[in-house]
């Protein structure tokens, strides 16, 4: 009886883990919108140069931005719960989103085993104006002031890897409960 309750659960938790792979998100960075009252970068590695990757220049800091596009993100997949948000230091945009990124912070949005979308933010002045560090000033584009840079990069996972992935997880706790099985037997 308990075993046919263990195997009742496991097989309800690959479905769900099944569903979860299967549900549709963003295929590429240019489902998330961009920035409000922002402009869109042209700059060289800012437009088609490296896959996936989008910035803007606006005056919105690092509190709006995360939650704007943390927002998105979850609206545009459908789960009833936000991606994960991890923390890195700013020298890892370099490997994130491209090199010779300039960084005053950098987070990542993702959904475990799916897709994931970094955010990269310079932000070179505090709210107040004041400069972070020696040197910085506020950033000209077309003759407008804005006071920071935000840089998207998102990695889409296909469909086909997500099943594999799928299939090897379940593959593994298949194995894992025949060894098990097997050593619990013999004592």
């Amino acid at each position: 009886m308990l075993k046919n309750i263990f195997k009742i659960a496991l097989g309800l938790l690959s479905a769900s883990l099944l569903l979860y792979m299967l549900l549709p998100g963003p295929d590429g960075i240019s489902d998330f919108p961009a920035l409000p009252d922002s402009l869109k970068s042209t700059l060289e590695g800012d437009t088609i140069q490296v896959p996936e990757v989008s910035a803007y220049f606006s005056n919105n800091y690092r509190d709006f931005v995360i939650s704007y596009y943390q927002e998105s993100y979850k609206a545009d997949t459908k789960f009833p719960f936000e991606p994960l948000r991890l923390n890195y230091p700013p020298e890892f945009a370099f490997t994130a989103i491209k090199d010779q990124t300039q960084s005053t912070y950098l987070e990542e949005m993702v959904y475990p085993l799916r897709d994931s979308l970094f955010i990269n933010g310079l932000e070179p002045v505090e709210k107040d104006g004041t400069p972070r560090y020696l040197g910085a000033g506020r950033i000209e584009v077309d003759g407008q002031f804005r006071d920071t840079k935000v840089t998207l990069r998102f990695y889409p996972s296909s469909l086909g890897s997500r099943i594999a992935v799928w299939g090897g997880i379940n593959l593994a706790v298949a194995l894992l409960y025949l060894m098990s099985k097997r050593v619990f037997s013999k004592q």
